[in-house]
């Protein structure tokens, strides 16, 4: 309770009973000697108690009042302060508020900037990749074009020699026709003319130049004909090392395809440190889309072995896989596994 309260009553009563103690005073202390006193006009006032009690009581009820109204008039300033308080906590919130929602709003902005930067540089990067590709599918078809051509020009080779062959064939048949020819009318000469020995005899020693020629021409062609067989195995030979040339240049495309596509869908995290190495088998359909990946080596971390066999099924398909004939796909894609490490794929 405020000690306020009681001060105004306690000093209304003090100055009633300093009045009192005034007025009887008088009679206390006035004890003169009687024989000294003289007669003089006496003043006298009589003092109303009860009217000191009801004034005492209306000044004691004024002074609550005031008191009251004080309190009143304090409760109403306390409020107005209370409101005042208030009113600037809620303004200080609200200002709170906005300058949360602002920096809220820049950070969103600087994030948007920075999504928006990152896609840029991802597009880039997968043009650049794009490029690369075309550019070493044009490489490839020229050398296929180039192997085609040159394939064309050793076969018109081949047909030009069989041609020849076949011509020299036709001739020595025609000479070996006339030499038949030739014999059948020196027998009948020889027979009809007895005396046209002489000739015979040169007629005979044509004939056996002739056959010898024949024989000799016969050897030249079985030399051409052997020559000939050895070029077709040459031409055969050559056509298997430019089959494995070009299905080794296959494998080395198909390779840096595979470990494009893989690098492109895996995602390589700064926990993962040099040397970490993970072997994932891959199997594959015809037509490029994955079978299964399978974790055949660990590298001791379970996120960076995840990370690996998951690149292999975001990948989902390798689309340039369908172009590969069917005998190597089942030779070198079926199945193959590929290791992976925090510098790079290797198969």
């Amino acid at each position: 309770m405020d000690k306020r309260s009681y001060l105004v009553p306690s000093l209304l009563a003090l100055v009633l009973h300093a009045g009192v103690l005034l007025l009887l005073a008088g009679h206390w202390f006035d004890h003169a000697d009687p024989r000294e006193l003289k007669p003089r006009h006496i003043q006298a006032q009589m003092v109303d108690l009860g009217a000191v009690s009801q004034a005492l009581e209306k000044q004691t009820e004024q002074a609550r009042r005031i008191e009251e109204a004080r309190k009143k008039d304090e409760q109403r300033k306390q409020s107005e302060r209370d409101k005042a308080q208030e009113k600037q906590r809620q303004q200080e919130l609200a200002a709170q508020e906005k300058a949360l929602k602002e920096r809220q709003a820049q950070e969103q902005k600087v994030k948007d900037q920075q999504a928006r930067e990152v896609a840029a540089k991802e597009k880039a990067t997968k043009e650049a990749e794009q490029k690369a590709q075309t550019q070493r599918q044009e490489k490839e078809k020229a050398r296929v074009a180039a192997e085609a051509k040159q394939k064309a020009d050793e076969q018109a080779k081949l047909a030009a020699a069989k041609k020849k062959q076949a011509d020299e064939q036709a001739k020595a048949a025609a000479q070996k026709k006339k030499l038949a020819e030739a014999q059948a009318k020196a027998a009948a000469e020889k027979k009809k003319q007895a005396e046209v020995a002489a000739k015979a005899k040169a007629e005979a020693k044509r004939v056996a130049e002739a056959k010898r020629k024949q024989e000799e021409q016969q050897r030249k062609e079985a030399e051409k004909a052997r020559e000939l067989q050895e070029l077709e195995k040459a031409i055969a030979q050559e056509q298997r090392i430019a089959a494995d040339r070009a299905s080794q240049q296959l494998m080395t495309t198909m390779a840096d395809y595979i470990n494009a596509e893989l690098s492109r869908n895996w995602r390589v995290s700064s926990a993962f440190r040099n040397g970490m190495e993970a072997v994932v088998e891959i199997r594959l359909f015809p037509s490029g889309e994955v079978d299964s990946a399978n974790l055949v080596q660990s590298s001791g971390d379970s996120g960076f072995d995840n990370a690996a066999v998951q690149a292999v099924f975001k990948v989902d398909r390798f689309v340039r896989v369908a172009e590969v004939d069917p005998l190597t796909f089942e030779r070198n894609l079926r199945k193959f596994r590929v290791k992976f490490r925090p510098e790079g794929l290797r198969w």
